[in-house]
């Protein structure tokens, strides 16, 4: 005879959602978000589409950004920290400003692709109405920051002899804007060999400046 009672009275199984720290969830939050936001634009882009995205509700979400641009702002200045931090740790095996400035071009390498998706949502950015001060200074701080690298080690190796004498502020737009039409090539041409093209801007810009 069957028993009755098979499948009854047994404990029930139930399952806990994984509670995240506050740090965790922001880290989530502009991480998912970068990438939104380089798929599609800025201006398109939801709270509610956040939302869907990483499984946090949108009152969570308010309840640690104030609102979308609070977000982006959040989401800059975490892409543009991560490369300089990345550089910076780097950067201390640097024994010459030659070695800075192929440091610095060659962290687009290595972080090509984080650093593409910021290029990407700059730009969508920069093309909305939505635009504000402090979002405009998120993007121009890491301008900024690049310029204060290069712009110190060319003066640096000019005044030790190991560059010739050029206008440091010329090499170090060119160094920038070349590097800027590298992260955006690829949206063109998907076949491009980002690295061979990094490696060599650092190869050229260095048989220039050597004295």
């Amino acid at each position: 005879m069957a028993n009755k009672t098979a499948g009854q009275n047994l404990p029930v199984v139930q399952k806990r959602r994984k509670r995240r720290a506050p740090e965790e969830s922001i880290a989530l939050l502009t991480t998912e978000s970068l990438d939104l936001f380089a798929r599609n634009n800025y201006s398109s882009v939801t709270i509610k589409d956040i939302s869907r995205s990483t499984g946090i509700n949108s009152g969570l979400i308010y309840y640690y950004f104030n609102n979308k641009s609070d977000l982006f702002l959040k989401t800059v200045e975490k892409a543009t920290q991560e490369a300089l931090r990345t550089f910076e740790e780097a950067s201390g095996n640097n024994q010459t400003p030659a070695d800075t400035i192929t440091g610095w071009i060659r962290i687009h390498a290595t972080h090509y692709v984080m650093l593409q998706k910021l290029a990407k949502v700059s730009l969508d950015y920069a093309t909305t109405h939505e635009r504000e001060d402090r979002l405009d200074q998120a993007i121009q701080r890491f301008y900024q920051k690049e310029f204060e690298i290069l712009d110190n080690a060319i003066l640096a190796g000019i005044n030790s002899g190991e560059f010739r004498p050029v206008e440091p502020h010329r090499i170090s737009t060119f160094i920038s804007t070349f590097l800027d039409g590298c992260l955006f090539r690829s949206f063109m041409l998907p076949d491009f060999d980002y690295k061979e093209s990094i490696n060599d801007l650092a190869d050229i810009v260095l048989s220039h400046l050597k004295a």
